[in-house]
């Protein structure tokens, strides 16, 4: 390797290795006992068919939806690339595909640790073969080089956990979830039960059998609501997002510990300059995405998402903070605004000044009408005070409303039409009831009156219906 001065040197000759079939690949990196991780064949093989995927002709002919979904083109998982292969019967460049792959282990020799011996029986093999590249499609080809992959720690299908919901949920349709599922032996279904969402609910927030077992008297519209008080959203009736909730549970994936990607991707990019250029969607981890378990050197970050929040604590509560604070952050709060802000407001509460009202009527010869006033403006004081504490619980409860999302709202819709629905279903029984006495009663007065009549003056001494006279025997 000490004949390549540059990084630059290198890439002109990986060109050259190209010519090395798939077959003696597979041999050399077995005998070194390299593997490569999904994500890094996910990487190589966007880079080779990208070029094809943007052809302007081939781009042109897709729908709205699938330009919109391939924003995210580039964390695409490895079945959605291969699916975009099939789909669209793209041809696969395995000299590409192998060029990027020297590439990348060139340039991550150190983190493989290959010597120059890997390298010398690389230069051997492309003296072997005539300068022909080998033409093999994608079936063929990743049914011999899947032996020298495997999926690594926190990563599903090439795509790290952490941002693995966003790119699915964004990326695919309901189809290719479900071919995704099929993919890793996981049956996707369309709707699951009360017992299987309690299941999912216990595995992601890790319930001991205990509180799983508490979950069981609720019901389905109380469960989604308790999910969603701890900031998760799902449903019964299963949306994209609760797919991929679906299969990450199946696979027993939740939190996993998300193996750092320490490659370095500086590679030449082998765009076609006819290619389509587009507005690329830049995937980031959020409250509903998969839970996982942070690497050491990952925690750094944490303490500075403290700070910020303490930060908007101070501006929210000057009036509260600023004595634990202003030690630490003596050049940040030199601010003279709060404190001058505090003052006031607490001269404003109370109102203690009928003082200068006072002095200004002490002039006056009539010492007496100066009592009268006092009561009055004691009496005014609670007033003032009042009032404010009006404002304030009546302005509380607003950001709390506004705190509400739609999907919030559904679910208390959706629990108040069942207490809705319950309530007319008793006064429907209530009504029925009612009027069923009503009528048994109408019947036994007037087959009593009928009777009566019968016994008087119909037939004298009878009942109707050949009734027995019980009270002549």
């Amino acid at each position: 390797m000490s004949r390549f001065k540059t990084d630059e040197d290198y890439f002109a000759y990986a060109k050259t290795l190209s010519v090395i079939p798939t077959e003696d690949l597979l041999t050399l990196l077995n005998h070194f006992k390299i593997k490569i991780p999904t994500y890094i064949h996910r990487f190589v093989l966007r880079e080779t068919i990208y070029p094809k995927v943007f052809q302007p002709k081939l781009y042109q002919s897709y729908t709205d939806e699938l330009k919109y979904r391939l924003r995210g083109f580039n964390d695409y998982s490895i079945y959605l690339l291969e699916k975009l292969i099939g789909d669209y019967n793209l041809d696969f460049d395995a000299a590409a595909y192998k060029e990027i792959f020297f590439n990348l282990l060139f340039l991550n020799r150190d983190l493989y640790g290959l010597k120059n011996s890997f390298f010398d029986d690389l230069e051997k093999l492309k003296y072997k073969y005539a300068v022909d590249f080998e033409k093999i499609n994608y079936h063929d080809f990743i049914t011999q080089f899947q032996t020298s992959i495997y999926e690594p720690k926190g990563y599903l299908d090439g795509v790290s956990l952490k941002i693995l919901k966003e790119v699915l949920v964004h990326s695919c349709t309901l189809g290719d979830l479900k071919g995704l599922g099929e993919k890793y032996g996981v049956k996707v279904p369309r709707r699951i039960n009360k017992g299987k969402l309690i299941e999912i609910l216990a595995a992601r927030f890790r319930l001991t059998k205990e509180e799983a077992k508490l979950l069981d008297d609720k019901s389905v519209l109380e469960l989604e609501i308790y999910a969603k008080e701890k900031g998760f959203n799902i449903s019964i009736d299963l949306k994209k997002s609760d797919m991929v909730e679906y299969i990450i549970y199946d696979l027993n994936l939740y939190h996993q510990e998300v193996q750092k990607d320490n490659h370095n991707y500086q590679i030449p990019a082998v765009m076609d300059m006819d290619s389509i250029k587009i507005d690329a969607i830049q995937f980031q981890a959020d409250d509903q995405k998969i839970p996982t378990i942070e690497e050491e050197g990952d925690v750094t970050p944490e303490p500075e998402k403290i700070v910020a929040v303490e930060e908007e604590i101070e501006v929210l509560t000057p009036a509260k903070q600023p004595p634990k604070q202003e030690a630490p952050q003596e050049t940040v709060k030199p601010e003279t605004k709060p404190a001058p802000e505090v003052v006031p407001t607490e001269v404003a509460g109370p109102e203690p000044e009928p003082e200068p009202v006072v002095e200004e009527n002490e002039p006056e010869p009539e010492p007496e009408p100066l009592p009268e006033p006092e009561p009055v403006k004691e009496k005014e004081k609670p007033a003032p005070q009042k009032l404010p504490e009006k404002v304030q619980i009546i302005e509380e409860p607003k950001p709390e409303e506004m705190a509400f999302t739609s999907e919030e709202k559904e679910l208390l819709d959706e629990k108040i039409n069942l207490i809705i629905k319950k309530y007319h279903k008793r006064r429907r029984r209530r009504r029925f009831w009612t009027i069923f006495l009503i009528v048994l009663l109408a019947l036994i007065i007037g087959f009593v009156g009928y009777c009566y009549v019968y016994y008087n003056f119909i037939d004298q001494g009878n009942l109707p219906f050949n009734l027995p006279v019980f009270w002549n025997n």
